[in-house]
């Protein structure tokens, strides 16, 4: 991406392991919602992947919508890697936003169905 020098639209640094990670953690919990898998280790069998990383992604459908809408723009910390998203995500919003680096006042997250 080229920027014009005085250019004031913020640089985004998409990451594709997180874009993928958050992706497949929200499809693979509206699989159990839907009853189309029973568990992780169905859901780990089906997608050939093993069930201690499908537990682990899983856990991306429960990041906060603001932190989705950074990583789904490119927005997230320099710091965050697939890596931090893949180790005990915490439930709690705040915590995540503390433990990955983003502001906890965010802004108002835009529905990502828009």
């Amino acid at each position: 991406m080229v920027v014009p020098p005085n250019s004031n639209a913020p640089i985004r640094h998409p990451r594709p392991a997180l874009i993928k990670a958050v992706a497949r953690g929200h499809a693979w919990y509206e699989k159990v919602l839907e009853g189309k898998v029973a568990d992780m280790r169905s859901l780990a069998r089906e997608t050939g992947l093993t069930p201690h990383y499908v537990r682990n992604v899983f856990a991306c459908a429960f990041l906060a919508p603001d932190i989705v809408e950074a990583i789904l723009e490119g927005r997230q910390p320099l710091t965050l890697k697939f890596e931090h998203l893949y180790k005990n995500v915490p439930l709690s919003w705040a915590e995540q936003r503390q433990q990955f680096g983003f502001p906890q006042n965010p802004r108002p997250a835009k529905s990502v169905l828009q």
